[in-house]
């Protein structure tokens, strides 16, 4: 099972996203965030293989959260999901430490493919980067 914490800071949009998880074969969504204080803290109780973190949250910017996340000692996976569908996208979250981004304008099942290869990069043979929905 792909353990998967969502952090976005939309409640039907994180309610959403645990519900499709949750119908899903293969994913467990360990946990939901708000921000990034609350990211902090369902990190240290959940140990997700990967984080579905939004761009945007209120104030803060999921890609110094994500620079931030990867930065620590084995971090768990980030998958940035954004309204934000452009190649720069993509190119700023991996220069974030993200394995990509997916917009969320995107079929659901792009996501689960993007926290798929996200979890087969955790592995040193699988090392490479993703680009989602080109």
């Amino acid at each position: 099972m792909i353990r998967v914490l969502v952090v976005d800071d939309h409640p039907v949009l994180r309610a959403g996203l645990e519900a499709v998880l949750r119908a899903e074969p293969g994913f467990v969504c360990v946990g939901v965030a708000a921000d990034g204080a609350e990211m902090g803290r369902a990190l240290h109780r959940t140990s997700p293989d990967v984080v579905v973190l939004d761009r945007r949250l209120g104030d803060e910017d999921g890609l110094a959260l994500c620079a931030t996340l990867r930065a620590g000692d084995n971090p768990p996976e980030v998958v940035i999901y954004t309204a934000d569908d452009s190649p720069d996208m993509d190119r700023r979250a991996r220069a974030a430490g993200a394995c990509g981004a997916v917009a969320k304008e995107r079929d659901v099942g792009e996501l689960f493919d993007a926290l798929r290869l996200a979890v087969r990069r955790r592995a040193p043979a699988g090392a490479s980067t993703l680009r989602i929905g080109s």
